[in-house]
């Protein structure tokens, strides 16, 4: 959310050109809630959930063939006609722990939810990266400057950590090292 906000603020700013962001939130994922209480009638834990979907939609290695001079990987995965399409969730059924299946509907829900099409890092966080020019005859003095104070009067949460890469760092480290001598 606050990619977004601040991407917006600082096109609003006139020391900026051409500011962008690598987020993209228009990607599809599917949530799964599990109604534990339910599943617990039936005996099925949450692994057994995730050990059904991932054999529908992941790549589980069943077996290996060996011959005299290779082996060969069984993969068990599903037809690619019922991987994108929802309503493949209704065929998928969980091995109750009293004997029997028990369709995965009767356990869970499904909604369909936007979600990034990429997570990016910076060390171990996850990050967005906002990109931008300088307007003419501005310095990247200038812009870091108005970057600092646009994003400080929006009042961001402590969580959201902002640091600069890439040139505007080596700037703003460049002036990190400087002695500041002041006379009075």
């Amino acid at each position: 959310d606050w990619t977004g906000k601040l991407v917006s603020k600082l096109q609003t700013l006139p020391e900026l050109r051409g500011v962008t962001s690598d987020l993209s939130q228009q990607g599809l994922a599917v949530r799964i809630n599990i109604n534990r209480d339910r599943a617990a009638q039936f005996g099925i834990t949450p692994a057994t959930v995730d050990n059904a979907l991932y054999d529908a939609f992941g790549q589980r290695i069943i077996s290996t063939i060996f011959t005299t001079s290779s082996q060969y990987r069984v993969i068990l995965e599903a037809d690619a006609s019922l991987r994108d399409d929802l309503r493949s969730l209704d065929s998928i059924y969980l091995p109750a722990s009293g004997g029997g299946n028990v369709p995965l509907s009767v356990v869970a829900t499904s909604q369909v939810e936007s979600a990034p099409l990429m997570i990016s890092h910076l060390g171990q966080f996850p990050a967005t990266t906002i990109s931008f020019d300088t307007a003419p005859g501005v310095s990247l003095g200038e812009a870091v400057t108005a970057i600092r104070a646009a994003s400080g009067a929006m009042g961001m949460p402590d969580s959201v950590v902002q640091t600069f890469q890439g040139t505007a760092q080596a700037f703003e480290g460049a002036l990190s090292n400087q002695l500041l001598l002041v006379l009075a």
